[in-house]
């Protein structure tokens, strides 16, 4: 049997494979890439009394030292960082997890309750402050 070559359904078929074509390229845009810096080779100092505190999907940090800290990176686990606006005498604050980013441009893995894929842990934190690299005290679950 013949298919009916119809101009009006072949145009509203058409019309119809268009508008489907154009909703799936819209379903599939590409997201920005942010590329973060790799792992400098410093040789990690001296440790701070910065107590880094892991909550889950977030971080702590307490400054228990007598400086202010000026801007710097942070790093977590010689991999993931993001930039730091300093962090004063006593000050704490809190940080996401997924803003720390590899060199490219990939999270660290939280976890949380929609998590698909097993939480990384978090075993080192850094400060990269000056050309020197800077310990702080992780503090995991366990050890508290």
């Amino acid at each position: 049997m013949p298919i009916p070559t119809d101009p009006i359904l072949s145009r509203a078929a058409a019309l119809a494979l268009a508008a489907a074509c154009a909703a799936c390229a819209g379903c599939s845009q590409n997201a920005d890439i942010t590329e973060g810096p790799s792992y400098p080779e410093i040789r990690q100092g001296a440790t701070l009394d910065i107590h880094v505190v892991r909550d889950e999907t977030v971080i702590e940090l307490t400054n228990t030292t007598a400086n202010t800290i000026p801007s710097c990176r942070m790093w977590l686990n010689r991999w993931y960082s993001r930039d730091l606006t300093g962090l004063g005498v006593g000050q704490s604050v809190t940080i996401g997890l997924s803003e720390f980013k590899d060199q490219y441009g990939r999270s660290f893995r939280a976890g949380g309750f929609f998590a698909t894929e097993r939480p990384e842990t978090l075993v080192q934190a850094q400060l990269e402050i000056e050309g020197r690299m800077l310990g702080l005290v992780v503090i995991t679950a366990t050890d508290r």
